[in-house]
C-alpha cells in the first residue's frame, strides 16, 4: 500500500520515537489501521467472554480496561493512549477476560490474527519494536501496580498522574508538563484505588500548594522533578534496548529517531 506523504498516524508518530521508520514499515502500519470504527465515549470495545480475533489500534481517542466487582464497584486496570495497540498481552488467550471501553470518542481498527504473520516474516524490525514496547508497557503497569501496595493516597496519585504525563509523550500527543486528562474524579479514583472524595481532596490540596494547576481536562505540573523524587519515579520508556533488533526491510526512511535524545521535555 502507497502511504501519502503527509500520512503519519498516531502508531507510526509512537515509534518513530524508537527508530526511524521505512516507508515499508508504514505502509504496513497502515494497513493494520485500514478497517476503521467510530466510537462514542462510555461504548464497549469488548466484553468479558468476546472471542479475541486478533488486535486492535487505537488510532484516535482513549480507551479504559475495566474490571467489575461483585457488589458494583469498578476498577480501571489499564489506559489506553492515542497509537497503542489493544490485545496484544492477550493475544494467546481466545476470550475476553476484561472489558475494555472507550473513555473518549475515538477510532479503533481490528486488525486479525492471521495479518500478524507478516509482521515477524517481511518486517521483522517492526514485530521486534512491537514486542519491546508491550514489554515497557507491561513494566509500567507493574510500576503503578506497586505503586498501589506501597505508596500512601498523595503519592498514588502523584505517580499515577506522572505515568500517565510519560507514556503521552511517547504517543508524541502530550509534550511538556501539561497534558489531558479525561477523566472524571469518580474514574481517576478507580485508576488509583481511591473514593471520589478522597480525590477531589489531594486535587484541592495539590493545588493549593502550588503542585498543579487545573484547567479541566487538562493538568499541568508545576513541581514534577520534585514529584518524581518523592515518589521514586522510573520512565519505564527511558530504557528501551533496540540492539537486538533485526535490520529494517524496506527503502527510505520517514523521519529520524534520535534515541539519544531525552524523552523529557
Amino acid at each position: 500500500m502507497l502511504m501519502n506523504d503527509d500520512y503519519q498516524s498516531c502508531l507510526s508518530s509512537r515509534l518513530s520515537r524508537f527508530v526511524s521508520l521505512t516507508q515499508a514499515e508504514c505502509g504496513f502500519i497502515q494497513e493494520m489501521e485500514k478497517d476503521e470504527h467510530q466510537r462514542r465515549k462510555g461504548r464497549p470495545v469488548i466484553s468479558v467472554g468476546d472471542a479475541t480475533e486478533g488486535i486492535m489500534v487505537l488510532k484516535a481517542g482513549w480507551a479504559v480496561v475495566k474490571a467489575d466487582s461483585a457488589d458494583g464497584r469498578s476498577q480501571i486496570l489499564r489506559v489506553y493512549l492515542p497509537g497503542e495497540v489493544m490485545g496484544l498481552a492477550e493475544i494467546g488467550s481466545s476470550h475476553a477476560n476484561h472489558r475494555v471501553i472507550m473513555q473518549t470518542d475515538g477510532t479503533i481498527c481490528p486488525f486479525p490474527r492471521r495479518g500478524l504473520a507478516p509482521l515477524f516474516i517481511d518486517y521483522p524490525r517492526l514485530g521486534a519494536l512491537l514486542t519491546a514496547l508491550g514489554s515497557l508497557d507491561q513494566i509500567a503497569l507493574r510500576h503503578h501496580a506497586s505503586s498501589l501496595g506501597s505508596m500512601d493516597a498523595s503519592n498514588k496519585l502523584k505517580f499515577w498522574l506522572l505515568q500517565l504525563r510519560s507514556r503521552l509523550e511517547v504517543a508524541n500527543v502530550g509534550l511538556g508538563n501539561r497534558f489531558r486528562v479525561p477523566f472524571s474524579q469518580v474514574e481517576i479514583g478507580q485508576a488509583v484505588g481511591l473514593t471520589s472524595i478522597y480525590v477531589n481532596k489531594l486535587l484541592r490540596k495539590f493545588v493549593d500548594n502550588g503542585d498543579i494547576e487545573i484547567e479541566r481536562p487538562y493538568f499541568r505540573l508545576l513541581k514534577r522533578d520534585e514529584w518524581e523524587k518523592d515518589c521514586e519515579f522510573v520512565n519505564a520508556f527511558h530504557d528501551m534496548d533496540t540492539s537486538w533488533f533485526p535490520s529494517a526491510i524496506g527503502e527510505g526512511t520517514t523521519g529520524s529517531a534520535d534515541l539519544s535524545a531525552p524523552l523529557r521535555a
